[in-house]
């Protein structure tokens, strides 16, 4: 009886995933920017909505460790000390938000100020996910002072590999970030549009945190 019972449920629950996949949306919540984002830097072009809506990550536990940015964090969780926040915060001057990488617990993290608009949320969300992707491929593009071999790689998870870059290599890739985030984040969205795919900051619930301008 419990056999059977057992069947149908994997078989219940299989179908049921089945048909959420098959379901095409053309909304960009924080899954599907994530899916959005990574191709467009990886291949240089957005995805459709039915190849983004494929990639989409559909379940995942509340304390699943696969959230690679963290939007609208808080200070303390960004930084591990007051001289790294500051020596970023330089580099952000001019916007409404900040973005770092904490190698320690292998996220981004964009930080929002207090009158952070919707379209500062999806340009902070955006230059989040291109530090990361610069952080993550730093082997390649020269980010890492001290590139670690591939054979190390295998034997670490991202975040040991991720702690093994030192605090002016982070800095290093946030600044080159700086530079392109801007101008590629008007293509990216262009091209979102092109596809069909709709951006708002409410897809992305930030949530509530924001660095206070005192």
């Amino acid at each position: 009886m419990l056999a059977t019972f057992a069947v149908l449920s994997v078989g219940y629950i299989f179908c049921s995933y089945q048909e959420v996949k098959s379901v095409v949306l053309n909304s960009l919540n924080k899954s599907r920017f994530a899916v959005a984002v990574e191709s467009f830097l990886t291949t240089g072009d957005v995805p459709s909505l039915k190849e983004g809506n494929l990639k989409e990550t559909i379940f995942a536990f509340p304390w699943s460790q696969k959230r690679p940015v963290v939007l609208g964090g808080r200070l303390k969780e960004a930084f591990q000390d007051t001289s790294d926040f500051l020596s970023v915060q330089r580099l952000f001057e001019k916007e409404k938000y900040i973005v770092t990488f904490n190698p320690l617990k292998g996220r981004a993290y964009a930080l929002l100020r207090e009158k952070a608009s919707s379209d500062d949320v999806l340009r902070a969300t955006f230059h989040a996910h291109l530090l990361l992707h610069v952080i993550s491929t730093s082997k390649k593009v020269g980010v890492a002072r001290q590139p670690i071999k591939s054979t190390k790689l295998d034997k670490l998870d991202s975040t040991a590999r991720y702690s093994m870059l030192s605090t002016a290599d982070i800095e290093a890739g946030i600044a080159e970030t700086c530079k392109h985030a801007s101008p590629l984040f008007e293509i990216f969205r262009k091209q979102a549009k092109e596809q069909g795919w709709t951006m708002a900051e409410s897809l992305l619930n930030p949530g509530n945190a924001r660095l206070c301008e005192c």
